[in-house]
């Protein structure tokens, strides 16, 4: 018992000690814990990388809808109309990443910031959608003389040699149809159709959507084309939408202002037979002329054929395939830019002056009949909406020492020896670029240093000095940096309808980044492509809405150059402020832009959220946000933020010195190349009746 009695009372001295009671002396007390170090650098930044090359990447989807074609039964061998996904799962590219496609042919990649994972979605529409549909179509459109191209696809190879015109009384025997008539519907309204449609076929509007159509295998079918008849010169009103070799096969990308953005584009191989890529030929191997096949579809009602045409064997499964990924993502949807959307990294421009110098020949046509200039700048502004324009125009006469640097930019092709540019690699355009950058440095003299000089060089030409170049957009000739534009005006151009309105607007849009419709890259196969040899069907992306076609249809960019020059801007200005930041650190200036840094990193965040919902001008609006915040507050901490500029950096174009790859066709190569503004192929379509 008094064991126990002990063992309780020690074990209760214990507890008091535990507790601190009794005489035990207390510890002594801890240190307060050492405050944190306050954040300084840019360590704690998320989606900003100072001084790295940012990508946006995103997940893109991509709907494939088939309206009048049958899917191949499991198990059934494909026949020549039926379509096998397949086929586009065995063609179509699980990604793309964007590239500025001149200065990459300089030899250095340069990516614009701007890659897509692709999924993609078939839908083949139910009986329901197509009976609409082909209702509408049978409803709303007009009865119209048989064209010229589809006498041309009757009589094939049977023409006057003098003229061309069809001859034949008896259609040619390798031909599947005889188009003996011809009913017109208005290319525009069936794109509208469509895209009001998409929610019948499950697609949600606004989304990537290319409907492939085929009318030819209904009892209600009419032989048909589409048009885009009210399309006229914005100068001269010459009416290019009536024109038989403006009659279409495709459209799409027209911009909705009053809706959900229309990302639609239809292609309808039972439709015209095509024109734009000489879909009227089912004969003829080699239609540009460069003495290689080249690759094209037929009408529908070919694929399959046993005659001697090229239908023969042909199924059309593999070639929607191919038009998907080589015209609608490639050329539409996702396409690489030709130049770098910055302009003048690692700054972009708050003001753009169009810098427009007429060169007026005398008796040429006057400028105030060819060149409106407040509603060419009002058309072009929509691809730099963050920047402030204006325009100055100076006429001055096309005659001394102008008019010889311009003769020199249309060389003789009989003699032997360039006269002009003996010593430099740019044979024909030396001279007139050295003219252009000796009055650009002038200008610049008294120009703001935030106001960038887009120098537009319009030469109205009172001879018939070219054979019928419209415009070209130039780059420096050693980083593919933009330089000048130029456009040409002849009297024979004249006559043929244009004007320098719409031909500026088409050239400054290649200035500001944006590539033709039907020229372009691949970035899976690193491949560079325009419509010739295996790749002629790509003349079929000019078969939408935008002024970068070359078919004249449009005045305006469309929904598709839109969509491509915002995403360009979102990257361009999370590049810029990556640069800014590197800047910053390298002059010890971290903590006092600290606070926009990261004030930014949220706007980045947010432009990445609204990138990937598709609100593209929205992305931009926040990256040019953020863009700004971290370089005003750069400038104000004395951090040396220049921008790039060309003309100050030139050491000469002499030959060997950033030789870029440039190519003199559109027939295919590895990597980036720099293609021709237009070939004979595609003038004589620019130029067709």
């Amino acid at each position: 018992m008094k064991k126990r009695m002990l063992g309780t009372l020690a074990l209760s001295l214990s507890m008091l000690v535990a507790c601190g009671g009794g005489d035990t002396p207390n510890p002594e007390p801890r240190p307060d814990p050492k405050p944190p170090t306050p954040i300084t650098d840019f360590s704690g930044l998320k989606t900003l990388k100072p001084g790295e090359q940012a990508t946006i990447r995103t997940k893109l989807k991509v709907n494939v809808v088939f309206v009048g074609y049958r899917q191949t039964a499991p198990g059934q061998i494909a026949t020549a109309r039926q379509v096998d996904t397949r086929d586009f799962n065995q063609t179509l590219p699980k990604a793309y990443e964007a590239i500025a496609r001149i200065p990459s042919s300089y030899g250095r990649t340069e990516p614009t910031g701007n890659a897509f994972d692709y999924q993609y979605n078939y839908v083949f529409a139910d009986q329901g959608f197509e009976d609409s549909f082909f209702d509408y179509l049978g409803k709303n459109g007009k009865a119209a003389p048989v064209t010229v191209y589809q006498k041309l696809y009757n009589c094939q190879n049977d023409v006057d040699p003098a003229t061309g015109d069809p001859t034949c009384k008896t259609p040619a025997g390798n031909i599947n149809r005889v188009v003996d008539s011809n009913f017109e519907i208005d290319a525009r309204k069936t794109e509208d159709w469509l895209a009001n449609n998409v929610g019948r076929v499950g697609v949600k509007p606004g989304e990537y959507t290319v409907f492939m159509v085929n009318w030819f295998d209904r009892p209600d079918f009419k032989l048909h084309s589409y048009t885009r008849d009210d399309a006229a010169d914005t100068d001269t009103g010459s009416p290019f939408g009536k024109k038989a070799s403006r009659r279409l096969i495709a459209w799409g990308g027209s911009v909705n202002a009053a809706g959900p953005a229309q990302r639609v584009w239809f292609y309808d191989l039972s439709a015209n037979p095509d024109v734009w890529t000489n879909g009227y030929d089912v004969t003829n191997a080699d239609v540009d002329g460069y003495d290689v096949a080249d690759y094209r579809m037929p009408p529908i009602w070919d694929y399959g054929s046993r005659k001697a045409s090229l239908g023969y064997g042909r199924k059309v499964s593999p070639d929607l395939a191919l038009v998907t990924r080589y015209v609608a993502l490639n050329l539409l949807f996702t396409p690489s830019p030709i130049y770098r959307a910055a302009l003048t990294p690692p700054l972009s421009p708050e003001e753009i002056g169009l810098d427009v110098h007429v060169e007026q020949g005398k008796g040429a046509v006057t400028q105030s009949k060819v060149y409106n200039t407040d509603l060419a700048q009002k058309r072009i502004a929509v691809l730099q909406p963050f920047a402030k324009f204006s325009t100055t125009v100076k006429e001055t006469p096309l005659d001394g020492s102008l008019a010889d640097v311009y003769r020199c930019f249309f060389p003789d092709p009989e003699k032997p020896e360039d006269l002009c540019s003996p010593n430099y690699a740019d044979a024909a355009g030396e001279k007139l670029f050295q003219y252009g950058v000796k009055e650009l440095r002038q200008e610049y003299a008294g120009t703001p240093a935030n106001k960038y000089l887009l120098p537009i060089y319009l030469f109205n030409d009172q001879t018939d000095s070219q054979a019928g170049l419209l415009g070209i957009a130039y780059d420096d000739g050693e980083t593919g940096t933009q330089a000048f534009v130029y456009s040409f005006l002849t009297p024979s151009l004249n006559a043929a309808g244009y004007g320098f309105t719409d031909t500026s607007v088409h050239e400054v849009g290649h200035h500001l980044s944006l590539s033709h419709p039907h020229d372009g890259y691949d970035s899976e196969q690193n491949i560079s492509y325009g419509p010739s040899g295996d790749f002629l069907y790509a003349n079929v992306g000019d078969e939408s809405a935008s002024i970068m076609s070359y078919n004249d249809l449009s005045r305006e960019f469309g929904q598709f150059n839109l969509d491509s020059q915002y995403r360009y801007l979102s990257a361009a200005y999370l590049n810029n402020t990556n640069a800014i930041l590197e800047l910053t650190r390298r002059a010890a200036k971290e903590g006092a832009v600290l606070g926009a840094a990261t004030a930014a990193d949220g706007l980045f965040a947010q432009a990445q959220t609204s990138y990937d919902a598709l609100n593209y001008l929205d992305a931009a609006t926040k990256a040019h946000a953020g863009y700004r915040a971290v370089l005003d507050a750069a400038k104000t901490a004395g951090v040396n933020v220049q921008a790039y500029k060309w003309y100050e950096n030139l050491s000469g174009l002499s030959v060997g010195k950033g030789k870029p790859a440039y190519s003199a066709s559109f027939r295919p190569q590895k990597g980036a190349v720099i293609f021709p503004e237009e070939n004979t192929f595609q003038r004589s379509k620019r130029l067709g009746q």
